[in-house]
Formats: C-alpha cells, structure tokens, sequence
C-alpha cells in the first residue's frame, strides 16, 4: 500500500474503485505477448490474482468507512492507495491481513482443483494459480515493510506502544527479514543443482532487486512515522507563497508575459470550471514574425492549462502533501472558501517538515 508516480491508465471501476494499470506492467504484457501466448495468459491471471489481492485490502478498508481512491496494479505487486491518516490499530491490522487471508484462501480453491482438472495445459494453468496465490500470500505475510506483514506486526505492537516506536521496531525486524531473505537466495543459488547457472543468476540479481524495492520502502515508512509523529501539527498555511498571479483562463499570451515581467512571478493560475489549472507557457517561441507564432500568441491560455490540487487553507500539511503526490503535482492551489489565496510547493513544503523535525527531535533530546 505504497504509491508510485507514473503514467498508470484507468481500466475500469470496481465497488466504486478506479482501477488502474502501470505503465510498467502494460510494457512487461506487451514484452510477454511477443514472447508466447500461455506466458502472457499465465501474466493475466497474475494480473488477476493481484488484483482480488488489493481488492480485499480496499473493500475491508471501506468496511471502516475509510476513502480509497483507487487501486494501482504494478508487476511487483499493487497499490491501494487510502486514507490512513485517522485508522485505527485494529483496523490497520485487519486491513493488511485481509490481502494475504484472500491469496490463501484462493490458493486453496486452486489446490482443491487440481485432482479435478484435465491433464495437460488446463492442470498446468490451475497449478500455477495455486501456488501464485499461495506464493502472494506468504510473501506478503513476512513482518517487513512496504508488506502487509509489517504493517500487521506494526498494528500488533501499536497496542503497547506508540506509534513511532511501533514503526521502528518493525523496521529493524525488516531489515534482519531482508537479509536473511539475501542469504536464502545466495545459499539456494550455490546448491540449487537441478537449475542452470543463468537462471541461478537471475534468481540472485531479480531477488536483489526486490530487496532494494523493500528496503527504500521501509525506509519511507520510517520517515513517514517521523512525519506523521513530529509534524502532524503543521498546517498548509504554514507552507503558504502567495506568489503567484489569478489570470482570466481567456487571456491570450501577450498579455500574459507583460504580467510576468510586472509581477515577477511565473506562476499563473486560472479557474476552468471547478477546476483550478496552471498555466504552462511554451518554453521557445519560433520567430516573432512567424506565421505559427502569431496563431500561438493569439491562443487563450486555456488551452496552456494543466490542473492542479486544490487544498485547503487549514489541513493539514502532511495530508496535502500526500493528496499532492497521488495527484503526481508538485503545486497546489490553497483555497479559503471559494478564494484561492495562494500556492504550496512540494519542494518548499518538504523541507519546512523536515526543519520542523530537526527542531522537535532536538527539543526532545534536550529533555
């Protein structure tokens, strides 16, 4: 239950939940097809087993009544991106349990089958969905972060602790499951006889490369703990620039450049609708004199327009943030009631969390 930026195209909608699909899986189903039919038949029902996995992870979610807005499917797993900000241990715990619970019980539906189906492709086919399941849910059992394991252990400590010191211990049993998962992999690849040197190989570099996707995973959690922890009480007007211009979205370019050169300022917002967008100019012009210039600058800005988040003046900054990254936008329009009164950038407003830290940590320790 991470999330990952990216071009990830929406498939459909189920229980209300937009499903999307990333582009890395649409590149390695692409890659597969050219290979061979079965293989891309058998990556389609990974695809499927995938998603009945974050399926259940977001229909218990909404059983609390928690927002999910949608679900992102990846070739190393998927995402349910929710609204964790107010859950409780208890629910975080049978949140991230009911991922795994699903796998298994799928799995053994598969495992019941295989006496019954045909010999040939079709038994193959329904022993590969049985262990995939099977392999799905062990593997996202383990206690490590970004897994639900870790976040079912962290939920299980959090009824003694608090949160942060939860989070760290669940960290650090991450990283002794991680390498021991290493040393697994390297043990097996030297005895493994029955498999060639090149697969053995590959075994070693794919699961070294998973290691690294937890680790930077676990590492976010971490920080995430410290954020949720020490700058919960920063709000969005503590981020807040008011440098930045409210042009009408019928403007043309002319106009608009003489704004920018009086106000300085190269952020232009414009109302679309419900909508707020930011104005992206056109980086190089051709000749001033050029027939396709003159029909560009005759343009209304509307149509340079990209949208934007939108937040509010009094939310918290953390949650904006992260609304602003599942939005993939480093800037967003602040609004008070109706009024946009200014902007928050990524960049500014991360690095007042992490000031805000410092300072809180070292009054901590100075107690």
């Amino acid at each position: 239950m991470i999330r990952m930026a990216g071009f990830s195209p929406t498939i459909g909608r189920i229980a209300g939940i937009e499903i999307e699909l990333h582009w890395s899986f649409l590149l390695l189903l692409l890659f597969v097809l050219i290979l061979s039919l079965y293989t891309f038949v058998l990556f389609v029902i990974l695809f499927i087993c995938v998603l009945l996995h974050e399926l259940s992870h977001s229909i218990t979610s909404q059983h609390y009544k928690i927002k999910v807005k949608k679900i992102v499917l990846l070739p190393i797993g998927g995402i349910s991106v929710m609204d964790l900000d107010t859950v409780k241990p208890n629910q975080e715990f049978n949140i991230a349990l009911a991922g795994p619970i699903a796998s298994f019980v799928i799995g053994a539906a598969f495992l019941l089958l295989i006496p019954f189906s045909p010999l040939g492709m079709i038994r193959q086919t329904v022993v590969f969905t049985a262990e995939i399941n099977l392999l799905l849910g062990v593997f996202n059992i383990m206690p490590g972060f970004p897994l639900d394991g870790g976040r079912v252990f962290r939920a299980y400590l959090e009824r003694k602790r608090q949160y942060l010191e939860a989070t760290k211990i669940t960290v650090k049993v991450s990283n002794i499951v991680l390498a021991l998962f290493v040393i697994g992999t390297i043990i097996f690849a030297i005895y493994a006889t029955g498999y060639s040197l090149v697969s053995r190989e590959f075994l070693v570099f794919y699961d070294i490369f998973i290691v690294m996707f937890l680790y930077s995973g676990s590492q976010a959690e971490l920080q995430s703990a410290y954020v949720k922890t020490y700058a919960s009480d920063l709000r969005v007007k503590d981020a807040l620039s008011r440098n930045f211009l409210l042009v009408d979205k019928n403007s043309r370019l002319p106009a608009i450049y003489k704004k920018i050169l009086k106000s300085r300022t190269s952020i232009l917002l414009f109302r679309d609708g419900p909508a707020v967008k930011i104005v992206r100019l056109p980086q190089k012009l051709p000749f001033m004199h050029d027939a396709k210039t003159k029909e560009l600058m005759s343009r209304p800005i509307s149509q340079f327009g990209t949208k934007i988040a939108v937040i509010k003046y009094r939310e918290k900054l953390v949650k904006a943030l992260e609304n602003m990254q599942q939005e993939n936008s480093s800037i967003a329009a602040v609004t008070d009631g109706k009024r946009i009164i200014g902007v928050i950038l990524s960049q500014h407003a991360d690095s007042i969390i992490a000031l805000h830290i410092s300072r809180k940590k070292g009054a901590n320790n100075a107690m």
